[in-house]
């Protein structure tokens, strides 16, 4: 794992905190709300949307990173992230596991003054999930008809293949319909207020 030095919080964390006001300067977050620093590395060979959330109802799109590229988050560590293919909505992983809960790293600043800690980012690598070969013919199969078929479904109603694979396959396409009418709307309002 990479770590990089994010920020020496020594003088933050020292001064004092008689006032409750988060927002005032020289004031720490409430005692929940530890601030983590993470670099988020798209290893996918896909262009992927970056979602975090705090409470289990609430999905925030963050932003969307192409292939190989990579972003520095400040985040917190009651926000959980997660990673979906831009086009399919199909989750990506980090360490094998779909969702990923930020945890705060600190080293010593100096090897003599062992006491004096520092944050620093660590690098979370975006990966494509594993899966099972049949999971991931289907998954392929049905993107590729997605772009390039004019009617995906009636292709696949007249594939010469078990009805169960049929049911597989038309499942993957409302989902990936079901995510890019989603993720439009989200789009759409992310551009509105960024400009």
């Amino acid at each position: 794992m990479s770590l990089q030095i994010a920020r020496n919080n020594n003088d933050r964390h020292n001064h004092n905190n008689n006032n409750n006001n988060w927002g005032q300067a020289q004031q720490q977050p409430p005692a929940d709300l530890v601030e983590v620093y993470v670099l988020f590395v798209n290893q996918t060979n896909r262009t992927i949307d970056l979602y975090w959330k705090c409470d289990r109802d609430t999905e925030n799109m963050y932003l969307t990173l192409k292939p190989n590229e990579e972003v520095r988050v400040n985040t917190f560590s009651t926000h959980s992230w997660f990673f979906r293919d831009y086009y399919s909505g199909e989750r990506m992983h980090v360490r094998s596991k779909r969702l990923f809960n930020p945890v705060r790293i600190r080293v010593p600043k100096n090897p003599q003054y062992p006491d004096q800690l520092c944050d620093v980012r660590s690098q979370v690598i975006i990966q494509f999930p594993l899966r099972k070969l049949k999971e991931n013919c289907l998954w392929l199969i049905v993107r590729w008809l997605v772009r390039t078929s004019d009617d995906p479904r009636e292709t696949i109603q007249n594939y010469p293949i078990p009805a169960t694979l049929k049911e597989q396959m038309l499942s993957i396409i409302m989902a990936i319909e079901a995510y890019s009418r989603q993720a439009g709307s989200r789009r759409t309002h992310i551009m509105g207020i960024r400009r």
